[in-house]
């Protein structure tokens, strides 16, 4: 019964809120109640509070925020199968989201990329027959331009981020290339900040904080991979710098004593693609020159690497 007072009374506050005109603060309040009663399923209530929210800040002339609580309102009614009001609300999301690409100058490229992502599903959702390609394009040219003044700070953590939204994008509208050379961007940014962290790995929190990046090093990777099985020829170069980015990670894994079995696994999916796309005597000299060096701690991994690298070994020599 607590958590019911609590909510009436948060709504009690809020509606006073907007009736005294203090409007952000109601948006923000019939937000967060959305947000508590999406957390308990309940997504009737949910969506009422979304809209709430989102007509105020239509009314603070705020459509990038608008956008997304109608968004979030179309996302409930849509898991409660009511396609007249998911196709409302998605739609008056997609409206928003136009009105703010008419306000870039005054949002910001990350802000911008993610409104015009944003616009992208509200279309699709609306009508999927009409193309989304310049709202995707958009947004991955914005993401990549974020990306790159993040490495011109040396924020690698940020510049992955965007890189590899950037890659996102790319592949919805089936441009693997573009995707993969995000990816392989966004990688290179992963491996530098491992540096940096591998001289701290004696503190448990840094250690910590390495295999939460590892994963998404193996979150990313495998988005790659997916493009990769998607192209029917690559450069040579570019599968080069594919593979080394995986040794690089695969090597701090390692170094940091993580028991990274999905990286193996990686490598050996990377190691058959190599092979597929003709680029074999690469590949083999990789496995035979740089990957024997590793120094293992754990036997595990040990054990599953030694099996994937005589498996792409045998692999690589029958394709020569």
């Amino acid at each position: 019964m607590s958590k019911d007072r609590n909510l009436e009374t948060a709504i009690r506050d809020a509606e006073r809120n907007y009736s005294v005109g203090r409007i952000v603060d109601a948006a923000r309040d019939f937000q967060t109640i959305s947000i508590i009663y999406g957390g308990m399923k309940n997504y009737v209530s949910a969506a009422k509070f979304a809209i709430k929210s989102g007509d105020c800040w239509v009314e603070c002339s705020e459509p990038l925020r608008a956008g997304g609580m109608y968004e979030s309102a179309a996302q409930c009614f849509e898991r409660l199968s009511d396609e007249d009001n998911y196709r409302l609300y998605y739609k008056k999301a997609l409206v928003q989201c136009i009105l703010a690409d008419r306000k870039a100058e005054e949002i910001g490229k990350v802000a911008l990329a993610r409104n015009l992502r944003r616009a992208a599903v509200c279309q699709s959702k609306i009508d999927e027959r009409v193309s989304v390609c310049h709202y995707y394009s958009r947004a991955g040219e914005l993401f990549i331009s974020a990306a790159k003044d993040s490495l011109d700070k040396e924020l690698f953590d940020e510049a992955f981020d965007f890189f590899n939204s950037a890659a996102e994008c790319y592949f919805q509208i089936k441009e693997y290339f573009l995707s993969i050379s995000s990816r392989v961007d966004g990688l290179i940014c992963l491996n530098n900040l491992f540096e940096s962290y591998l001289s701290l790995l004696k503190e448990e929190e840094y250690r910590e904080i390495m295999k939460r990046e590892l994963k998404r090093f193996n979150a990313a990777f495998d988005g790659l991979l997916n493009s990769l099985e998607l192209v029917e020829q690559m450069d040579n170069e570019i599968l080069k710098r594919v593979m080394l980015e995986l040794v690089k990670g695969l090597r701090t894994a390692i170094n940091s004593g993580d028991e990274n079995v999905e990286m193996v696994r990686l490598l050996e999916r990377m190691g058959k693609i190599v092979r597929e796309k003709g680029a074999g005597e690469f590949g083999k000299e990789i496995l035979v020159e740089v990957l024997p060096n590793f120094n293992f701690n754990n036997p595990k991994m040990k054990e599953e690497f030694d099996k994937t690298l005589e498996l792409l070994k045998s692999l690589l020599e029958d394709k020569s």
